[in-house]
């Protein structure tokens, strides 16, 4: 299934941001009760180099969180009067004009001697830097690509490298290069925001360099003041020196504050270069870096939190991040502060992504307190904490609260934002995705419906989140098996994503994955595997042999199998699937069991009762431990239980399971779902299966198969069986255990009705019910003679 809509607050990290400069400054400055400050336009650089200052704005308005509001003279100056030491702005308006950097309304300032900057562009202007920075830094990944292509080229042309190597060294660079296009709208929005007027000479000209793509010269620059790793292990020195020499401890820890200010700054320089280049990996150390060097600064360990969990889904390694920056947010600031909510919301993301859904539950619920209890209950953050609680209540599989929470943050996106909004649209979409779990497939499909009308009307046809609508819809139609309109609606959205993102793309590859699965169900395995092959080579180029995408792949590709009773192939591919998710997830993942489930479904296929049963009792374990006893995953496991006694003939065991998964789906879907409707029917059936297995009481029933007559234009009503497939009316053996038994999609059959007697093949579309029917000993007897007598006649 398509997953919810999950909003991952990130932190921001500019090479020498206007905040760090705040907080550094008030933290050093000593406390008063007024703030002096001016609010100017962002300062920028010239083609050469030089800065252009920034202009100041007058006129603006600034309100403190519960307490003074001024208006800025005409030269941009203004004066606050704060009710603490300690205040938030709550608000900063000019006609025509946004903060460059919307992120000061969640900071706490200290009052303090040196100015408050706050910078500002016309909404315009802020879109044309963004736009301009977008282009050079698309131009530069452009540039990096045709020299790698030349490399490449010249390698082959000098005969260094096979034509092989040669083909994969081109898809490699090019699904390498796709990689990096995540980064670009992120940087173009760093750039647009910073201003250069806050920065010192030597980092305005490393930052000019990085976005002019003048690597070179940022890292000739940086490499003027020395090697940060050694310059930081002698920081590492002189702190162990200051606790060993306290008579010299003032002075020390000056030049120690200093020194770490220093590296910080370039930790930071070296990542925006590293960034740049899109080598996540070395950006995301020297964000570790900066993060170790002060590991009271609560922002830098959230920005190393937030790259390794958006760029790396390093889920484990975050959320060490986020809990350190918990602890110093509590301990600094106290419960009530946006990085507090911020560690609360994005450690339970964290949470979530590795399956542990009660802390997940428990962390979103303590960051929805804080948002209601700072912003108030009309707030688009309490919505986003409604949102991603709904998530939680979800894979928890508590529907109702679910859509509880989802319908909380709908009523307050649209009275803030009104009906035409992308946040209202993703409302709509978690919205059918939980009607679509639950069971109620028409209220999905009008939300999703809904949810892409808005982002078409918004957004225009052509848009990534157009196609996550497309692709939610075919998720849909899947589920109520309109496999022809899942496939028009997965085309859909591939055509988009391809278009924006090319071919080599994760997002791409998902759909190929959708797309696989539904040719497999419209019967066409070799298209199938096809296009799940296809996902899977760009799965694998983008996130390597092992990563829980690629595992997600991989069991696609066992059920493509499994669907053609390869069942060794389907083991495989299955197994591969689970050996990456317990690396990456741990042992006790909801996807390590869905992995168990599959693996039982081929060993139950291949009559081996004993392997398929081990492996639903190991889902049935982690998922009852994740869950408890009420959710539908462990209905579907009782269910599976019950049908592998059921094809042995145990069939005590079989009404036990099914027993325990009936009560859980009508709580959970209601009586009329699919899943509650087929376990009822097979609970019922047991009795007379009983009596099938005591051939005295046999004297008295016959075998019956009864036809749809809307499904079938040839037989309607119900026929006494008198020959199926190699099974005869006067057999001892069980017609319903021999029928779950066959492999045949076609059995012949000889059967009666009125007297007459005709034969027919039945087929896995035939829509037939074996059942049974109490006749009594002589219609029995005289059944069977007649059976036999047209045998003869049919034999001469």
């Amino acid at each position: 299934m398509m997953k919810h809509n999950v909003i991952v607050e990130l932190s921001r990290c500019k090479g020498v941001s206007l905040l760090f400069l705040l907080l550094l400054f008030t933290l050093l400055a000593p406390a008063q009760t007024t703030q002096n400050g001016y609010v100017k336009t962002t300062g920028r650089m010239d083609n050469k180099g030089n800065l252009i200052p920034g202009t100041r704005i007058g006129g603006v308005s600034i309100q403190l969180t519960g307490g003074h509001s001024t208006v800025a003279d005409a030269n941009g100056n203004f004066t606050l009067t704060a009710p603490d030491t300690k205040f938030y702005l709550s608000d900063v308006q000019k006609q025509g004009y946004v903060l460059t950097d919307p992120e000061m309304l969640k900071k706490q300032y200290v009052c303090s001697s040196n100015p408050l900057v706050i910078s500002m562009e016309t909404k315009e202007k802020l879109a044309d830097d963004q736009l301009a920075a977008e282009r050079k830094l698309r131009r530069q990944l452009q540039k990096q690509l045709q020299q790698k292509e030349e490399e490449i080229d010249a390698l082959k042309e000098e005969n260094k490298i096979t034509e092989e190597e040669y083909r994969k060294a081109m898809k490699k660079l090019y699904a390498y290069q796709e990689s990096n296009e995540k980064l670009v709208s992120d940087m173009a929005k760093r750039y647009a925001e910073l201003d250069y007027d806050l920065l010192d000479e030597f980092y305005r000209q490393v930052t000019f360099c990085i976005e002019n793509g003048d690597l070179v010269k940022a890292d000739s620059l940086l490499h003027s003041r020395g090697n940060v790793s050694q310059q930081i292990e002698e920081a590492r020195k002189k702190a162990q020196a200051i606790s060993e020499e306290n008579e010299k401890l003032r002075q020390a820890e000056a030049v120690l504050a200093a020194d770490i200010d220093e590296l910080a700054r370039r930790c930071n320089s070296y990542y925006e270069k590293f960034a740049a280049q899109f080598e996540n990996d070395s950006a995301a150390y020297y964000m570790e870096l900066r993060a170790s060097l002060d590991t009271t600064k609560v922002d830098w360990q959230l920005d190393a939190a937030s790259f390794i969990m958006k760029y790396l889904a390093g889920y484990k390694k975050a959320l060490f991040y986020y809990q350190r920056a918990l602890r110093q947010a509590l301990s600094q600031y106290g419960e009530q502060h946006p990085y507090v909510m911020k560690s609360y919301n994005n450690m339970a993301i964290g949470y979530f992504n590795i399956g542990e859904y009660e802390r997940a539950l428990e962390y979103h619920k303590k960051s929805l307190a804080i948002r209601k209890a700072v912003y108030g209950e009309n707030h688009p953050d309490v919505a986003t904490s409604y949102g991603n609680l709904g998530n939680v209540y979800g894979e928890l599989g508590d529907y109702a609260h679910e859509l509880e929470c989802y319908h909380k943050a709908m009523e307050i996106r649209k009275a803030v934002y009104g009906e035409n909004h992308p946040d209202v649209a993703m409302n709509y979409s978690d919205l059918g995705v939980a009607y679509e779990y639950s069971g109620d497939y028409a209220q999905a499909l009008e939300c999703h419906q809904k949810a892409l009308d808005i982002r078409k009307s918004v957004l225009g046809e052509h848009h990534t989140d157009v196609a996550d609508s497309y692709i939610n819809l075919g998720i849909l139609y899947a589920d109520i098996e309109d496999f022809e309109k899942a496939y028009e609606c997965f085309q859909k959205a591939l055509d988009i994503q391809k278009d924006i993102y090319s071919e080599h793309h994760p997002d791409v590859a998902e759909i190929y994955n959708n797309l696989g699965l539904v040719c497999s169900s419209l019967g066409n395995h070799t298209q199938a595997l096809e296009y799940i092959q296809k996902g899977l080579d760009i799965m694998k180029s983008f996130f390597g042999e092992s990563h829980p995408k690629v595992a997600i792949v991989y069991n696609s590709m066992g059920t493509v199998y499994s669907e053609q009773a390869d069942y060794p192939h389907a083991l495989e591919y299955y197994q591969k699937a689970l050996t990456i998710q317990k690396l990456f997830l741990g042992n006790n993942h909801p996807d390590v069991a869905l992995s168990y489930i599959n693996i039982g479904d081929v060993y139950s296929c291949q009559k081996d009762s004993k392997q398929a049963m081990e492996y639903y009792q190991k889902a049935l374990d982690i998922l009852q431990s994740l869950y408890g006893d009420g959710h539908p995953y462990v209905a579907m496991i009782y269910s599976n239980m019950g049908e592998l006694y059921d094809v042995q003939g145990d069939y005590a065991q079989a009404q036990k399971y099914y027993q325990k998964a009936l009560p859980i789906l009508k709580s959970v879907f209601g009586e009329e779902y699919p899943l509650t409707i087929k376990t009822e029917k097979k609970l019922a059936l047991l009795p007379q299966k009983k009596i099938a297995l005591n051939p005295a009481a046999m004297a008295q029933y016959v075998y019956t198969l009864t036809f749809d007559a809307d499904a079938n234009q040839e037989f309607s009503g119900e026929y006494v069986v008198l020959e199926l497939n190699k099974w005869t009316i006067d057999s001892e053996e069980s017609l319903f255990i021999l029928s779950e038994e066959t492999k045949e999609k076609s059995i012949p059959c000889i059967m009666m009705k009125d007297e007459v007697i005709t034969t027919c093949t039945v087929t896995e579309d035939s829509n037939v019910t074996l059942d049974m029917k109490k006749v009594g000993k002589k219609e029995k007897q005289r059944i069977t003679e007649k059976y036999h007598q047209w045998k003869n006649e049919q034999g001469k």
